[in-house]
Protein backbone atom coordinates (compact mmCIF):
# COMPACT_ATOMS: atom_id res chain seq x y z
CA UNK A 1 0.00 0.00 0.00
CA UNK A 2 1.86 3.78 -1.40
CA UNK A 3 2.36 5.77 1.69
CA UNK A 4 -0.40 8.90 1.61
CA UNK A 5 2.20 12.23 0.28
CA UNK A 6 1.52 15.13 2.32
CA UNK A 7 2.55 19.09 2.03
CA UNK A 8 5.75 19.92 3.89
CA UNK A 9 4.25 23.76 5.04
CA UNK A 10 0.54 21.88 5.72
CA UNK A 11 2.30 19.60 7.64
CA UNK A 12 4.09 21.69 9.61
CA UNK A 13 1.11 24.30 10.38
CA UNK A 14 -0.39 21.29 11.62
CA UNK A 15 2.16 20.54 14.71
CA UNK A 16 3.75 24.09 15.36
CA UNK A 17 2.86 27.60 14.89
CA UNK A 18 4.35 28.96 11.61
CA UNK A 19 5.34 32.79 11.82
CA UNK A 20 6.71 34.93 8.93
CA UNK A 21 10.26 36.60 9.17
CA UNK A 22 10.02 38.84 6.86
CA UNK A 23 8.86 43.16 6.68
CA UNK A 24 8.46 42.63 3.15
CA UNK A 25 5.28 43.34 2.21
CA UNK A 26 4.42 41.54 -0.90
CA UNK A 27 6.33 38.19 0.67
CA UNK A 28 3.45 38.85 3.12
CA UNK A 29 0.52 39.52 0.61
CA UNK A 30 1.68 36.59 -0.82
CA UNK A 31 2.66 33.96 1.80
CA UNK A 32 -0.48 34.15 4.16
CA UNK A 33 -1.84 31.84 7.06
CA UNK A 34 1.09 32.93 9.32
CA UNK A 35 0.21 33.80 13.05
CA UNK A 36 2.82 36.20 13.39
CA UNK A 37 5.77 38.59 12.41
CA UNK A 38 9.08 38.97 12.88
CA UNK A 39 11.93 41.66 11.72
CA UNK A 40 15.25 42.95 12.49
CA UNK A 41 17.46 45.63 11.62
CA UNK A 42 18.25 43.35 8.59
CA UNK A 43 14.94 43.62 7.70
CA UNK A 44 14.50 47.36 8.11
CA UNK A 45 17.88 48.17 6.28
CA UNK A 46 16.62 46.11 2.68
CA UNK A 47 13.44 47.60 3.10
CA UNK A 48 14.50 50.86 3.41
CA UNK A 49 16.90 50.59 0.43
CA UNK A 50 14.53 49.34 -1.67
CA UNK A 51 13.13 52.51 -4.15
CA UNK A 52 9.71 51.71 -3.34
CA UNK A 53 10.50 52.49 -0.01
CA UNK A 54 11.28 56.24 -0.79
CA UNK A 55 8.22 57.37 0.53
CA UNK A 56 8.14 55.80 3.44
CA UNK A 57 11.47 56.79 4.31
CA UNK A 58 10.44 60.46 3.26
CA UNK A 59 7.74 60.10 5.80
CA UNK A 60 9.62 58.59 8.67
CA UNK A 61 11.82 61.28 8.18
CA UNK A 62 9.63 63.88 8.57
CA UNK A 63 7.54 62.70 11.64
CA UNK A 64 11.06 61.66 13.00
CA UNK A 65 12.01 65.38 12.93
CA UNK A 66 8.58 66.86 14.09
CA UNK A 67 8.58 64.49 17.43
CA UNK A 68 12.35 64.41 18.02
CA UNK A 69 12.49 66.79 20.87
CA UNK A 70 10.69 64.17 23.11
CA UNK A 71 13.07 61.62 22.58
CA UNK A 72 16.55 63.32 22.69
CA UNK A 73 18.33 60.63 24.59
CA UNK A 74 18.44 58.95 21.20
CA UNK A 75 19.96 60.43 18.04
CA UNK A 76 17.57 61.86 14.54
CA UNK A 77 18.72 59.12 12.41
CA UNK A 78 17.87 56.24 15.29
CA UNK A 79 14.63 57.53 15.98
CA UNK A 80 13.87 57.57 11.95
CA UNK A 81 14.54 53.76 11.62
CA UNK A 82 12.10 53.04 14.65
CA UNK A 83 9.68 55.31 13.20
CA UNK A 84 10.34 53.07 9.75
CA UNK A 85 10.44 49.86 11.60
CA UNK A 86 6.84 50.84 12.87
CA UNK A 87 5.30 52.15 9.92
CA UNK A 88 6.86 48.35 8.13
CA UNK A 89 5.27 46.56 11.06
CA UNK A 90 1.59 48.41 10.61
CA UNK A 91 1.45 47.73 6.83
CA UNK A 92 1.72 44.26 7.91
CA UNK A 93 -0.83 43.85 10.80
CA UNK A 94 -3.91 42.89 8.43
CA UNK A 95 -2.53 39.65 7.10
CA UNK A 96 -1.35 38.06 10.38
CA UNK A 97 -3.64 37.18 13.13
CA UNK A 98 -0.79 37.26 16.15
CA UNK A 99 1.68 39.63 17.21
CA UNK A 100 4.53 41.98 15.46
CA UNK A 101 7.75 41.79 16.16
CA UNK A 102 10.35 44.84 16.40
CA UNK A 103 13.97 44.52 17.42
CA UNK A 104 15.31 47.12 19.87
CA UNK A 105 18.42 48.86 18.95
CA UNK A 106 21.34 45.99 19.10
CA UNK A 107 24.11 48.63 20.18
CA UNK A 108 22.07 48.58 23.15
CA UNK A 109 22.39 44.96 23.58
CA UNK A 110 24.45 45.55 27.44
CA UNK A 111 22.32 48.89 28.62
CA UNK A 112 19.69 47.64 30.63
CA UNK A 113 18.13 51.57 30.91
CA UNK A 114 18.47 51.85 27.10
CA UNK A 115 16.37 48.89 26.53
CA UNK A 116 14.06 49.57 28.83
CA UNK A 117 13.61 53.33 27.48
CA UNK A 118 13.53 51.59 23.48
CA UNK A 119 10.11 49.33 24.76
CA UNK A 120 8.08 52.60 25.95
CA UNK A 121 9.15 54.56 22.92
CA UNK A 122 8.14 51.89 20.52
CA UNK A 123 4.52 51.72 22.39
CA UNK A 124 4.45 55.37 21.88
CA UNK A 125 5.63 55.41 18.31
CA UNK A 126 2.83 52.40 17.50
CA UNK A 127 0.00 55.18 19.10
CA UNK A 128 1.52 57.91 16.97
CA UNK A 129 1.39 56.10 14.25
CA UNK A 130 -1.73 54.00 13.92
CA UNK A 131 -3.89 54.84 17.29
CA UNK A 132 -5.97 51.62 16.36
CA UNK A 133 -3.33 49.50 16.85
CA UNK A 134 -3.65 47.04 20.44
CA UNK A 135 -0.27 47.49 21.65
CA UNK A 136 -0.72 44.26 23.14
CA UNK A 137 -0.05 42.65 19.63
CA UNK A 138 3.78 43.99 20.07
CA UNK A 139 6.60 42.47 21.19
CA UNK A 140 10.23 43.63 21.10
CA UNK A 141 12.83 41.74 20.55
CA UNK A 142 15.87 42.00 23.45
CA UNK A 143 19.24 40.42 22.34
CA UNK A 144 19.69 37.55 25.16
CA UNK A 145 22.62 39.48 27.32
CA UNK A 146 22.01 39.68 30.86
CA UNK A 147 21.63 43.70 30.59
CA UNK A 148 19.13 42.80 27.79
CA UNK A 149 16.99 40.56 30.12
CA UNK A 150 16.90 42.06 33.16
CA UNK A 151 15.29 45.06 30.98
CA UNK A 152 12.73 42.26 29.85
CA UNK A 153 12.15 41.76 33.48
CA UNK A 154 11.26 45.67 34.32
CA UNK A 155 9.63 45.92 30.80
CA UNK A 156 6.87 42.84 31.56
CA UNK A 157 6.44 44.37 34.68
CA UNK A 158 4.81 47.64 32.77
CA UNK A 159 2.90 45.04 30.54
CA UNK A 160 5.38 45.45 27.82
CA UNK A 161 5.96 41.78 25.46
CA UNK A 162 9.28 41.15 25.07
CA UNK A 163 10.96 38.38 23.30
CA UNK A 164 14.49 37.18 24.05
CA UNK A 165 16.78 36.68 20.50
CA UNK A 166 20.15 35.97 19.66
CA UNK A 167 19.83 32.89 22.14
CA UNK A 168 22.22 30.18 22.03
CA UNK A 169 21.95 28.23 25.47
CA UNK A 170 19.97 26.59 28.45
CA UNK A 171 21.59 29.33 30.55
CA UNK A 172 19.84 32.13 28.26
CA UNK A 173 16.59 30.05 27.99
CA UNK A 174 16.04 29.79 31.88
CA UNK A 175 17.17 33.44 32.88
CA UNK A 176 14.35 34.50 29.25
CA UNK A 177 11.46 32.01 31.48
CA UNK A 178 12.63 33.88 34.71
CA UNK A 179 12.21 37.54 33.80
CA UNK A 180 8.59 36.70 32.01
CA UNK A 181 9.58 36.82 28.02
CA UNK A 182 6.90 35.76 26.23
CA UNK A 183 9.05 33.99 23.70
CA UNK A 184 12.13 33.11 23.04
CA UNK A 185 14.48 32.58 19.63
CA UNK A 186 16.86 30.24 19.51
CA UNK A 187 19.23 30.65 16.87
CA UNK A 188 19.85 26.67 15.55
CA UNK A 189 22.95 28.33 13.24
CA UNK A 190 25.61 30.88 14.01
CA UNK A 191 23.75 33.83 12.60
CA UNK A 192 26.95 34.46 10.26
CA UNK A 193 26.10 31.03 8.45
CA UNK A 194 22.87 32.82 7.03
CA UNK A 195 24.38 35.70 5.68
CA UNK A 196 27.78 34.35 4.61
CA UNK A 197 27.27 31.46 1.87
CA UNK A 198 31.16 30.07 2.62
CA UNK A 199 30.67 29.73 6.19
CA UNK A 200 29.19 27.13 7.48
CA UNK A 201 28.05 26.00 10.96
CA UNK A 202 29.09 22.20 11.81
CA UNK A 203 27.08 22.43 15.35
CA UNK A 204 23.53 23.50 14.84
CA UNK A 205 21.78 23.54 18.44
CA UNK A 206 18.69 21.87 17.61
CA UNK A 207 18.65 20.76 20.92
CA UNK A 208 18.46 23.99 23.03
CA UNK A 209 14.88 23.79 21.09
CA UNK A 210 13.90 21.08 22.56
CA UNK A 211 15.24 21.58 26.05
CA UNK A 212 14.31 25.11 26.42
CA UNK A 213 10.65 23.51 25.70
CA UNK A 214 10.63 20.66 28.27
CA UNK A 215 12.44 23.12 30.56
CA UNK A 216 9.09 26.16 29.89
CA UNK A 217 6.97 22.66 30.48
CA UNK A 218 8.08 21.38 33.59
CA UNK A 219 8.57 24.90 35.14
CA UNK A 220 4.94 25.83 34.68
CA UNK A 221 6.29 29.04 32.78
CA UNK A 222 4.43 30.72 29.67
CA UNK A 223 7.35 31.35 28.13
CA UNK A 224 7.03 29.93 24.60
CA UNK A 225 9.85 28.74 22.17
CA UNK A 226 10.24 30.39 18.65
CA UNK A 227 13.57 28.62 17.07
CA UNK A 228 14.98 30.72 14.29
CA UNK A 229 18.10 30.70 12.03
CA UNK A 230 17.51 27.09 10.63
CA UNK A 231 19.25 26.06 7.67
CA UNK A 232 17.36 24.56 5.23
CA UNK A 233 14.07 22.31 5.16
CA UNK A 234 15.14 19.38 6.75
CA UNK A 235 15.81 21.50 9.89
CA UNK A 236 12.38 22.47 9.88
CA UNK A 237 10.96 19.63 9.61
CA UNK A 238 13.40 18.27 12.58
CA UNK A 239 11.85 20.95 14.50
CA UNK A 240 8.11 20.04 13.63
CA UNK A 241 6.18 20.27 17.08
CA UNK A 242 8.21 23.31 18.74
CA UNK A 243 5.86 25.87 20.16
CA UNK A 244 6.97 28.05 16.63
CA UNK A 245 8.98 28.62 13.56
CA UNK A 246 10.04 31.62 12.40
CA UNK A 247 10.78 31.17 8.43
CA UNK A 248 11.68 33.08 5.83
CA UNK A 249 9.92 33.69 2.62
CA UNK A 250 12.09 31.43 0.19
CA UNK A 251 11.56 29.03 2.92
CA UNK A 252 8.12 28.80 3.19
CA UNK A 253 7.49 28.82 -0.51
CA UNK A 254 9.77 25.44 -1.17
CA UNK A 255 7.19 24.25 1.65
CA UNK A 256 4.43 24.97 0.11
CA UNK A 257 6.20 23.16 -3.50
CA UNK A 258 7.05 19.88 -2.01
CA UNK A 259 5.56 16.87 -0.87
CA UNK A 260 6.75 13.56 0.79
CA UNK A 261 6.10 10.80 2.69
CA UNK A 262 4.19 10.81 5.54
CA UNK A 263 5.92 8.12 7.54
CA UNK A 264 9.46 10.08 6.39
CA UNK A 265 8.35 13.95 7.21
CA UNK A 266 6.71 12.02 10.92
CA UNK A 267 10.12 10.20 12.06
CA UNK A 268 12.18 13.41 10.77
CA UNK A 269 10.76 15.00 13.88
CA UNK A 270 12.83 15.22 16.80
CA UNK A 271 9.49 15.58 18.95
CA UNK A 272 8.83 12.21 18.56
CA UNK A 273 7.51 10.52 21.96
CA UNK A 274 10.32 7.86 21.37
CA UNK A 275 12.74 10.26 20.90
CA UNK A 276 12.72 12.64 23.42
CA UNK A 277 14.68 12.07 26.95
CA UNK A 278 13.41 10.96 30.13
CA UNK A 279 13.45 12.26 33.44
CA UNK A 280 13.34 15.84 34.88
CA UNK A 281 15.83 19.15 33.70
CA UNK A 282 17.92 20.27 36.64
CA UNK A 283 19.09 24.10 36.17
CA UNK A 284 20.15 26.94 38.70
CA UNK A 285 18.01 30.22 38.93
CA UNK A 286 19.80 33.11 37.60
CA UNK A 287 17.62 35.98 37.80
CA UNK A 288 18.78 36.95 41.23
CA UNK A 289 22.65 36.14 40.76
CA UNK A 290 24.93 37.97 38.00
CA UNK A 291 27.94 35.95 38.79
CA UNK A 292 26.52 32.68 38.26
CA UNK A 293 24.56 33.26 35.30
CA UNK A 294 27.81 34.97 33.61
CA UNK A 295 30.12 32.37 34.67
CA UNK A 296 27.84 29.27 33.54
CA UNK A 297 27.11 31.38 30.18
CA UNK A 298 30.65 31.79 29.66
CA UNK A 299 31.44 28.40 29.90
CA UNK A 300 28.92 27.25 27.69
CA UNK A 301 30.33 25.44 24.94
CA UNK A 302 33.45 25.91 25.99
CA UNK A 303 33.10 29.80 25.42
CA UNK A 304 31.89 29.28 22.12
CA UNK A 305 27.87 30.49 23.16
CA UNK A 306 29.49 33.62 23.85
CA UNK A 307 31.40 33.78 20.60
CA UNK A 308 28.05 33.20 18.88
CA UNK A 309 25.76 35.83 20.82
CA UNK A 310 29.01 38.63 19.95
CA UNK A 311 28.88 38.09 16.84
CA UNK A 312 25.07 38.07 16.12
CA UNK A 313 25.09 41.65 18.10
CA UNK A 314 27.89 42.74 15.93
CA UNK A 315 25.96 41.67 12.75
CA UNK A 316 22.49 43.39 13.55
CA UNK A 317 24.62 46.39 14.71
CA UNK A 318 26.28 46.49 11.59
CA UNK A 319 22.36 46.72 9.43
CA UNK A 320 21.64 48.79 12.34
CA UNK A 321 24.17 51.31 10.94
CA UNK A 322 23.59 50.72 7.35
CA UNK A 323 19.57 51.85 8.15
CA UNK A 324 20.64 54.96 9.49
CA UNK A 325 22.69 56.11 6.64
CA UNK A 326 20.09 55.52 4.55
CA UNK A 327 18.02 58.02 6.50
CA UNK A 328 20.68 60.42 6.70
CA UNK A 329 21.81 60.05 3.00
CA UNK A 330 17.54 60.77 2.72
CA UNK A 331 17.41 63.34 5.37
CA UNK A 332 20.41 65.37 3.40
CA UNK A 333 18.40 65.05 0.16
CA UNK A 334 15.66 66.55 1.72
CA UNK A 335 17.24 69.70 3.34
Amino acid sequence: MKCPQVNLLAHLRSKTQVDLDTFDIDAARELGGCIDCTSNQYEYYTELAKSSRNELLDKSIKLAASIHGQFLSVTFNELAVEIAAVYLAMEIVPMVDGNMHIMANPRYSYSKQRIIETGKRLHHLCKVIQPSFNTSRLVMKVPATWEGLQACRELTQCNIKVLATTLFTMEQAVLAGEVGCVSISPFVHELKALFDEHYEDSNPRLDVCLQAQRWYTQQSLATKVKACATVGVDELLQLAGIDALTIVPDDLRELKSIYRSEIEVNELSLFKAVSLPEGKLAYPSYIDDEAKYRMDFDHAEDGKAQFKLCQAITIFCDYQNKAECLVQAAHAGNA
